[in-house]
């Protein structure tokens, strides 16, 4: 057989295939996709109902949410308030959530979408259980993000098939994950003064005398010394304007000993003002509120009972001496 005859062949044998390749895919049944089907209809316009939230992750303790008043705690610690974005984006993304495409419904393939019962912490789904007061829970498992873009493959508790929905849904591994973990929130722009003191009667205080002045100045500026550079004290004001613990605990539990290893005090231009101690417990560091003044819960989340640990970091822009903001000489 001659070359134009073998290209004549393959372009036959190609198009024989091409042919058997479709007219098997239009046979083969295809997943099942829903139009617009939701998930939990039953959380539809119903959000208040729900009362209390318990997210259980393979080989992790479970985390119980409940709801006190306008907001959520945490009971395992202590009622401390729960970081309302995510409870809110968990539920709503639970009652919006419409289902794209049904999956397997064999139990024996569970574990390969993270959906199982029973298997390794990979194969095992984390398990959702919403209660609303005297109507039943609704529980679902939630298993692997989708391989073809956003959404997530989930099942009813109790119900074998699985299903791809058009959410995506974050679960924080750990209690403190759900904590609402801000201690301050003070704009830097209002900060007027915050002054540092040491128990040895050292103390550092930065100022300004107008809000629209840039950077805070040194009232304990030696003569014929300068700033590091402009903005060297800004960081200890800066600081509070989104603070967060890294832990935090009752201060009736904690036992410090000792006398703490600075006090602070922050005032604003509307007459605000905020004071606390920072301890040395553990090699770890530990902040606490003792009193504020004309200033909201949003601009101080943290509370006076209570006491936060703080990253080094955060510890040492607040912890400043003369020195550290000073130019060399």
């Amino acid at each position: 057989m001659g070359r134009k005859g073998l290209i004549i062949l393959a372009l036959l044998v190609l198009g024989l295939s091409a042919a058997y390749y479709f007219e098997h895919e239009a046979t083969r049944p295809q997943p099942a996709r829903v139009s617009r089907e939701l998930l939990l209809p039953a959380l539809q316009g119903k959000l208040a109902d729900v009362t209390a939230v318990e997210v259980a992750i393979p080989e992790l303790p479970s985390i119980r949410l409940q709801r006190a008043g306008d907001g959520w705690v945490v009971p395992a610690k202590a009622d401390y308030p729960v970081a309302g974005h995510l409870l809110s984006a968990l539920l709503l993304g639970l009652s919006e959530a419409n289902k794209v495409e049904a999956k397997t419904a064999s139990p024996q393939l569970h574990g390969r979408v993270g959906l199982a019962e029973k298997g390794s912490a990979d194969e095992r789904g984390a398990r959702i259980k919403l209660e609303r007061g005297t109507e039943p829970p609704l529980e679902l498992l939630v298993g692997n993000p989708s391989k073809q873009g956003s959404g997530q493959l989930v099942r009813l508790y109790g119900d074998d098939q699985v299903w791809l929905i058009d959410q995506s849904l974050k679960l924080p591994t750990s209690e403190l994950g759900w904590l609402d973990r801000r201690v301050t929130n003070v704009p830097f722009a209002t900060v007027q003064q915050v002054d540092v003191r040491y128990p040895n009667g050292s103390r550092l205080t930065v100022f300004r005398d107008a809000a629209d002045q840039p950077n805070l100045k040194l009232k304990q500026l030696p003569k014929g010394r300068s700033l590091a550079y402009e903005a060297a004290a800004n960081g200890m004001a800066t600081l509070f304007a989104d603070l967060l613990f890294a832990d935090a605990a009752p201060l009736a539990q904690v036992q410090f000993k000792g006398k703490p290893l600075l006090e602070f005090s922050v005032q604003t231009f509307d007459a605000g003002a905020l004071s606390g101690v920072v301890y040395l417990q553990g090699e770890q560091h530990w902040l606490v509120l003792k009193d504020k003044q004309k200033l909201s819960d949003e601009l101080v989340p943290g509370k006076t009972d209570w006491a936060y640990r703080i990253e080094p970091f955060q510890y040492q822009a607040l912890a400043k001496k003369l020195e550290d903001v000073l130019a060399k000489k």
